[in-house]
């Protein structure tokens, strides 16, 4: 019996209030040079257009359905209608180039997961690369993982297979959910990466990974959980702290891009507390102190 599935790839997408983007997310997949594909969105509770838009797709889109529950419950229960042998995670405001899949899968090398490098569309790194601002190893990442995500989610494809071995995303986390799940699979597989920048990550003010304040403390819940006794950090305890101090400096760093100088400075001072050492975890307290009393001076103005 020949098995339908081999080879077909699942794109997972979870959506939720997305109509403003969805339409050029769901273009992008269907303009892909590798065609043997299937698309699976799920609605999280969406309360715009988006469950119209997805509907307007006909059977292009398999539609599933929930209450809001989050990302991380969103792409569990994509995974769980999908049928294919692969899956790819694509975020409802990211875009693919056409031959994002194509070239992914030539490159995977045996591996049983595969990431790509991606360029960033708005913010203060418009037009960059990921790799310009983060190292993008392959193969045994696993410590280098620990100390902070390179891995972009919808850059991210994997065997369905290994995907349900590791149980999916944690369903308690709101925010952070990939770099956990990350750790744990590159305890066990190497990983394969396409240095081609294949997604364009769409970054805007309203998006979680902006949102420093709320997502810190999924940071720090993850950390804990890699390094407690069970967990599968439990063996490099010596990396926490630079773990912790790599979390915090780009807190800063994303609280100072939007604005929050008294966050930035806050995460800053703290990661300095992690690593006193490190002349550059002094250095990026100076400068937010700094614009920290620059604002001051410009509102009392």
């Amino acid at each position: 019996m020949v098995n339908e599935t081999a080879g077909l790839v699942s794109v997972v997408i979870p959506v939720y209030n997305a109509a403003e983007h969805l339409k050029e997310t769901l273009e992008s997949i269907f303009s892909q040079t590798f065609t043997n594909l299937e698309v699976v969105a799920v609605d999280d509770g969406s309360a715009d257009d988006s469950v119209a838009i997805l509907r307007s797709y006909g059977d292009r889109v398999v539609l599933v359905e929930q209450e809001n529950q989050g990302p991380a419950a969103a792409r569990n229960q994509g995974v769980k209608h999908a049928r294919g042998e692969w899956i790819a995670f694509l975020d409802a405001d990211d875009l693919w180039v056409p031959g994002k899949l194509e070239a992914q899968l030539a490159s995977m090398n045996g591996c049983e997961w595969s990431y790509t490098d991606s360029i960033f569309m708005g913010g203060a790194n418009d037009q960059k690369r990921d790799s310009e601002l983060n190292d993008k190893p392959s193969g045994d990442v696993f410590e280098a993982l620990i100390c902070g995500n390179f891995i972009g989610t919808s850059s991210l494809m994997i065997k369905r297979a290994v995907f349900l071995e590791f149980d999916g995303f944690d369903q308690q986390l709101r925010s952070i959910q990939d770099w956990d799940l990350w750790m744990r699979i590159a305890s066990r597989y190497p990983v394969a990466y396409l240095g081609e920048p294949m997604v364009k990550y769409r970054v805007h003010s309203s998006s979680t990974s902006r949102s420093t304040r709320k997502t810190l403390p999924n940071h720090l819940r993850v950390i804990n959980k890699v390094f407690s006794l069970d967990g599968v950090g439990a063996s490099k305890m010596h990396l926490k702290p630079l773990a912790k101090a790599n979390s915090l400096s780009i807190c800063s760093q994303i609280a100072e891009e939007e604005g929050d100088y008294a966050f930035a400075f806050q995460c800053a001072i703290r990661a300095y507390g992690e690593q006193p050492a490190n002349a550059g975890r002094a250095i990026r307290a100076i400068k937010s102190a700094i614009k920290l009393v620059l604002s001051w001076f410009a509102i009392r103005r």
